[in-house]
């Protein structure tokens, strides 16, 4: 199956040559030691592993806002309560109409702090269902999937559906372990089965 997908599928067949491609190009042969800030974490790791699975500039945009959630039921007005760092809007008629992925990243030095790393997954969680509870109101049904970058230089993959009038469940799909350096390629290829299962629920998700 992991080779079949991509066989099968050209757009992302080119997706993935072209992620081991930039791993090859970007990661340094041994791991540095200075644990990166949230900030370098996104730029330096994790945007273009998002973005070659995901990427289809017609179909949807990938953005890293650092802006309010317009889905987003928190009372508060501004900051982090309405904030992801990461989301998926589906693209139609050339307007964002929809948010089908959101995800929180924690920088490696934040490990330890497990009141914060708690937090942030319950704040998916509500990200999650809010755009779930968002896209039912506008008569689509559909599944809502999210990250979590808590653990050092891991994501942690959830998918989210409506099964039932208020119940939600919320669904781990499963961990890739992000390379920090050319000796964490393998560790990685060895994960890549759980990228394609996430880009399958992502495009079943689509329709």
């Amino acid at each position: 199956w992991l080779m079949g997908e991509p066989l099968n599928n050209p757009t992302l067949d080119q997706n993935l040559g072209q992620l081991m491609i930039e791993c090859l190009r970007t990661l340094p042969k041994e791991k540095i030691r200075n644990e990166p800030s949230e900030l370098t974490l996104i730029t330096n790791y994790l945007d273009y592993i998002m973005k070659q699975i995901l990427h289809d500039p017609d179909a949807h945009i990938v953005e890293w806002p650092n802006t309010g959630l317009h889905e987003s039921k928190a009372r508060k007005p501004k900051g982090r309560a309405k904030q992801p760092d990461f989301s998926v809007s589906i693209i139609d008629q050339l307007q964002k109409s929809g948010v089908l992925f959101v995800g929180e990243v924690s920088p490696p030095s934040e490990i330890k702090d497990v009141y914060k790393n708690c937090n942030d997954l319950i704040r998916i969680g509500i990200f999650m269902k809010d755009c779930l509870d968002s896209t039912i109101e506008k008569g689509a049904d559909l599944t809502v999937l999210d990250f979590n970058v808590s653990v050092s230089y891991t994501i942690d993959f959830y998918t989210m559906n409506l099964v039932s009038e208020g119940i939600y469940v919320m669904n781990n799909i499963g961990r890739v372990r992000i390379p920090a350096s050319l000796k964490d390629l393998s560790a990685f290829v060895d994960d890549m089965e759980t990228l394609l299962a996430v880009r399958e629920i992502f495009q079943c998700s689509e329709t």
